[in-house]
C-alpha cells in the first residue's frame, strides 16, 4: 500500500523536514537518554561494588549488631536509602539492613551482578563470598541491592522529554519551513502565473525574468528560450501553410479550368483538345513537384532523416551532371573536380545532397541564358569543409534579393511559372543538415554562382 504523500511542493518540503527533524532530534534525543541511563546503572553498580567492599571488611560487626541499632555505617546504608545489604549463609539470611521491600527478595543462586524482579520491582543486585572461616559460618555471602525504581523514572522521565522537544521541534520546524518556502518558491509561482496567461494566439507572451534563486532563473530562462523558439516555429508555420495554399491554389484553379472546359466542350477541336490536356499535364507536374518539396522541407525540419552514409562526392557529382544534361539538352554542362588528394570524406544523407546538387543544377539551366546556357560546375575542398561550385552565364540575381531568393516560396526577378520556389530553400535545408551553408554570388561570366559547403569529416550531425 502506498503512503500518502503530499502533492504541492511546498507541503513536500514542510512534510520532508519535519520528518527528517524528528528523526535527528529523536535520535539524537534516544541517544543521550541512552547514555544518561547507561551511566547511572554504571553508578549503581560501582556503589554497589564499594558497599559490598565495607560491608566485606565489617561483616563480624554486621552480625554482632542487632537489627534495632539506630544506624549503620555500611556504605551509608541509612532508612530510606532504597538499599539493602543481606547476610546469607547456607542458602539462608543471617541479617539484613537497609530498606525492607514489601516483599521478600528471593536468595540468590549465583554471585555477581544481576537485576532482579521483585513485586512489579527492579533491583540491582551484587553478590560476593565472604571469608568467614572459624566463626561456624561457612559457605557465606554478602549481597548488596539498590532500588532502581528512582532510574526507571528517571529513564521514564527523560523519554517523554525527548518525545515533547521533538514533538515542539517538528511544529516548529513545519511551521518555519512552510513560511520560508512560501518566499522561496514564490519566483516558481510567478512562472506558472505567466505560464496559464499565455494563450495559443498569443504569440508574444513570455514567461517573467526571475533574476534569483539562480535555478529559477535559469529555468525561467531557459523556457522563454524555448517559448522564442516555439512561437518563431508557430510563425514560421503559419507563413508556410498561407505560402503553400497560395502556391497549391494557382495550379488547382488552372486545372479545373481546364477541367470544365473539357466537361462543357466534348466537341472541342483535337488541337485546343490537345492543348489544354498538355496544359493539366504542366500543372500536374507542378503539383507533384511542389508537394515533393514540401514533403522534404517537412522531414528535414522534424529531422526525420535516415542514417548517415559515407557520400563520394565526386561520384555523386559526375551523375548528377550526366542526369542534368539528360534533362536538358540544350545547356553545355561543364564539371571540374580538383586533382588534390585525397577527396573529401564525407558523412551525410546521399540522398538529400544528390537533390541539393540537382536544384542547383536545373537552376542554373532554367535561369541561365537560353539558348546557349553554359553550367559550370566544380568541386573543391579546404581544410573541414568541401566545396559545390554551380555557375550560368544568365542574368544573375542582384545583391539586394540573394538572401531573399533561399526563402521558401520565393522567386528570383525572372521567375519561371513551372517552378515551385523551393529550389534554393531544399538547397539551403541540405546545406544546414550537413553542417555547412549556401551563397550567392557573381559567376565570372556575369550570371549566377552558388556554392553549397558541407562539413567533411564529419560522423554525426
Amino acid at each position: 500500500m502506498r503512503l500518502p504523500f503530499p502533492r504541492s511542493l511546498r507541503s513536500q518540503i514542510t512534510a520532508s523536514v519535519a520528518l527528517l527533524v524528528v528523526v535527528v532530534v529523536a535520535l539524537a534525543g534516544l541517544i543521550i537518554v541512552d547514555r544518561i541511563d547507561h551511566r547511572d546503572r554504571t553508578d549503581v553498580d560501582r556503589q554497589l561494588t564499594v558497599r559490598a567492599e565495607k560491608a566485606q571488611g565489617d561483616a563480624y560487626k554486621l552480625l554482632s549488631q542487632g537489627d534495632g541499632a539506630g544506624g549503620d555505617d555500611y556504605g551509608g546504608l541509612l532508612a530510606g536509602s532504597q538499599s539493602l545489604v543481606r547476610l546469607i549463609s547456607g542458602g539462608k539470611i543471617i541479617d539484613s539492613r537497609g530498606d525492607q521491600p514489601g516483599v521478600d527478595i528471593p536468595v540468590p543462586v549465583a554471585d555477581g551482578l544481576s537485576t532482579v524482579q521483585v513485586g512489579g520491582q527492579s533491583w540491582r543486585s551484587l553478590v560476593e563470598p565472604v571469608d568467614t572461616t572459624g566463626d561456624g559460618t561457612d559457605d557465606a555471602h554478602i549481597q548488596v541491592l539498590q532500588d532502581l525504581d528512582p532510574i526507571e523514572q528517571r529513564l521514564a522521565d527523560n523519554t517523554r522529554i525527548v518525545a515533547g522537544v521533538a514533538a515542539l521541534a517538528t511544529l516548529v520546524a513545519g511551521g518555519g519551513v512552510w513560511l520560508i518556502t512560501r518566499v522561496i518558491l514564490q519566483p516558481l509561482q510567478r512562472l506558472r502565473t505567466g505560464a496559464q496567461r499565455i494563450r495559443p494566439t498569443d504569440t508574444s507572451r513570455l514567461l517573467p525574468q526571475v533574476r534569483r534563486p539562480q535555478e529559477v532563473a535559469d529555468l525561467s530562462a531557459s523556457l522563454n528560450r524555448m517559448l522564442g523558439q516555439l512561437q518563431t516555429s508557430m510563425q514560421a508555420t503559419r507563413r508556410f501553410t498561407a505560402d503553400a495554399g497560395h502556391e497549391l491554389r494557382t495550379p488547382l484553379t488552372t486545372l479545373g479550368m481546364n477541367l470544365e472546359t473539357l466537361q462543357r466542350n466534348p466537341r472541342l477541336p483535337a488541337a485546343q483538345r490537345q492543348e489544354a490536356l498538355d496544359a493539366m499535364t504542366v500543372e500536374h507536374r507542378r503539383i507533384t513537384a511542389l508537394l515533393e518539396g514540401l514533403q522534404i522541407l517537412a522531414r528535414g525540419d522534424a529531422h526525420a532523416l535516415p542514417p548517415r552514409a559515407a557520400v563520394d562526392l565526386p561520384a555523386l557529382l559526375d551523375e548528377a551532371v550526366r542526369h542534368a544534361r539528360n534533362r536538358h539538352p540544350g545547356t553545355a554542362y561543364a564539371l571540374h573536380i580538383a586533382a588534390s588528394e585525397p577527396a573529401p570524406h564525407v558523412e551525410g544523407w546521399p540522398a538529400g545532397l544528390r537533390l541539393a546538387v540537382d536544384n542547383l543544377l536545373n537552376n542554373a539551366a532554367l535561369h541561365g541564358r537560353v539558348p546557349h546556357g553554359q553550367v559550370h560546375v566544380s568541386l573543391t575542398w579546404d581544410a573541414g569543409s568541401a566545396h559545390i561550385t554551380v555557375s550560368d552565364n544568365g542574368p544573375g540575381i542582384p545583391a539586394d534579393r540573394r538572401e531573399a531568393v533561399k526563402a521558401r516560396f520565393a522567386r528570383g526577378p525572372h521567375p519561371h511559372s513551372h517552378g515551385s520556389g523551393l529550389g534554393l530553400a531544399l538547397v539551403q535545408q541540405q546545406a544546414e543538415l550537413h553542417g555547412g551553408a549556401l551563397s550567392l554570388g557573381d559567376a565570372p561570366g556575369g550570371g549566377l554562382m552558388a556554392t553549397l559547403s558541407v562539413q567533411s569529416g564529419r560522423t554525426g550531425p
